[in-house]
C-alpha cells in the first residue's frame, strides 16, 4: 500500500498513511523495538498481530451474519431467555409468567432433575409468543411426549419455538427425534457445550458427539433428520473478543459438517449463549453485572439466537431483574439489533476466527480417526 493523499475535500487534503509509515510511528513510540514483535501475542494458540490492514487479509469469504426477519428484534436478533430451576412447578411457572411480564422472550427450564407436567409448568404461558426451552440430563422420565401431546393439543405446532438441551445424549435418538420433527421451529437434539480451558477442544468435541449421534443412529434416521435437529448451548466468559471468535467459529464449520454429509442447509443452526455466574471479591457488589453486560455483548455479536444471563443470585428478585434486563438494555438502548453482523470487516475479528476454525478442523479430524 503506497501512501498518497485522500481527495474527497480539496480544501483539506490528508496524507494516506502506508503500511511502513505505521511501522516506522510505532517503532519511535516503542524506542526502536520492533512492533510487530513487541506487541504481538499469542492466545490460546492464536496468533494476535499488532495491528491489521487490508493487504494482510488472506483472500478468504469470511461468511457474514445474515440479518433476521423479524421486524420486532431486528437486523441482530436473539431471544432474552432467563434460566428457570424447576423444583416446584407452580413455583417455577409464576416465576416464568413475571419474566415474560417483564420484558423476557423466551424461557429456559433447568429440569435436570425433575420430570415435567405441562399443564403445571406451561400455565398461562403461550408458547407460541415465546420460546421454551428444556434442560435435562436424559429421557427416562419420559415426559417429553406428554410436552409433545400438550403442545399440539394447545397451540400451532408450526409456530412453536424453543430447544431441549440435553447434558448426556438421549439414549432414544430415534423416539426424540421423531416425536418433535413436524416442528420447523424447534431443535430437539440441543447439545450442552462443555465449558473448558481450551476454545479449539470445547467446538471440536461437541461437532465429534454430533457425528457419533449420526453414526449410532437407527437406520430409519438420515442424516438430515438429526442435523435438522441439532442446536447447541455454549458459555460465554470474560475473554470478548475470543467469545465472539468461537461462535463465529461454530457456526461457519456447522455448515461444513453438514457438507461432509452432503445435506443441504435447509434449518438455520440455533445456538444458545449462557452468561455464566461470576463472582470476584473485588468488583462486588453486582460484579457479576459487569461481567454478564460484556459476556452478553460478545455472544451477540457472535450471532447468538437466545441467551441466558445468570442471576448473581437468582432467588432475590432485584439482581433476577438486573440480569434479565441485560438484553433489554443492550436492544433497546444500545441498539445491538441495528446491525446485523457488527464485526463484520473487521480485520482482527476474521483473523482469529479463521485460526480458530482451521485449529478446531484439524482437531476435529484427529477425533474421527
Amino acid at each position: 500500500m503506497n501512501s498518497g493523499t485522500f481527495k474527497s475535500s480539496p480544501d483539506f487534503p490528508f496524507n494516506f498513511p502506508s503500511y511502513e509509515d505505521w511501522i516506522e510511528v510505532a517503532r519511535q513510540e516503542l524506542e526502536g523495538a520492533d512492533p510487530n514483535e513487541k506487541l504481538s501475542l499469542k492466545k490460546e494458540n492464536l496468533e494476535i498481530c499488532a495491528f491489521y490492514t487490508a493487504d494482510q487479509k488472506e483472500k478468504k469469504s469470511s461468511p457474514s451474519l445474515k440479518a433476521s426477519l423479524n421486524p420486532y428484534y431486528g437486523a441482530r436478533s436473539w431471544a432474552n431467555t432467563p434460566k428457570i430451576l424447576v423444583s416446584d412447578q407452580k413455583k417455577a411457572n409464576e416465576m416464568a409468567v413475571a419474566h415474560l411480564n417483564y420484558g423476557a422472550d423466551g424461557l429456559l427450564f433447568d429440569c435436570q432433575s425433575v420430570a415435567i407436567n405441562p399443564t403445571i409448568l406451561l400455565n398461562n404461558i403461550s408458547i407460541t409468543d415465546c420460546s421454551v426451552s428444556f434442560l435435562i440430563n436424559d429421557d427416562k422420565n419420559n415426559w417429553l411426549n406428554d410436552f409433545r401431546i400438550f403442545a399440539e393439543s394447545n397451540f400451532d405446532k408450526n409456530e412453536i419455538r424453543g430447544c431441549i438441551f440435553w447434558k448426556s445424549a438421549p439414549e432414544k435418538l430415534n423416539g426424540t427425534v421423531q416425536c418433535f420433527a413436524s416442528w420447523p421451529k424447534f431443535f430437539s437434539l440441543g447439545m450442552m457445550i462443555p465449558s473448558q480451558e481450551d476454545a479449539v477442544d470445547e467446538i471440536a468435541q461437541s461437532l465429534n458427539k454430533v457425528v457419533q449421534w449420526i453414526e449410532v443412529s437407527e437406520k430409519n434416521l438420515t442424516a438430515q433428520m438429526i442435523l435438522d435437529q441439532i442446536a447447541f448451548s455454549t458459555a460465554v466468559g470474560t475473554d470478548f473478543f475470543l467469545d465472539i471468535a468461537k461462535i463465529k467459529s461454530l457456526r461457519n464449520l456447522w455448515n461444513q459438517v453438514r457438507g461432509a454429509y452432503q445435506v443441504a442447509n435447509t434449518r438455520y443452526l440455533h445456538i444458545h449463549s449462557n452468561s455464566t455466574l461470576w463472582m470476584n471479591d473485588i468488583f462486588q457488589p453486582h460484579g457479576n453485572m459487569i461481567k454478564s453486560t460484556t459476556s452478553a455483548m460478545a455472544a451477540i455479536a457472535g450471532g447468538c439466537n437466545s441467551l441466558t444471563v445468570e442471576a448473581e443470585d437468582a432467588t432475590n428478585e432485584t439482581m433476577s431483574r438486573i440480569a434479565r434486563n441485560v438484553s433489554t438494555i443492550l436492544r433497546e438502548e444500545c441498539h445491538f439489533s441495528k446491525v446485523a453482523d457488527p464485526t463484520a470487516g473487521s480485520y482482527y475479528m476474521d483473523s482469529i476466527t479463521d485460526q480458530l476454525s482451521e485449529k478446531v478442523w484439524i482437531k476435529f479430524q484427529s477425533l474421527m480417526k
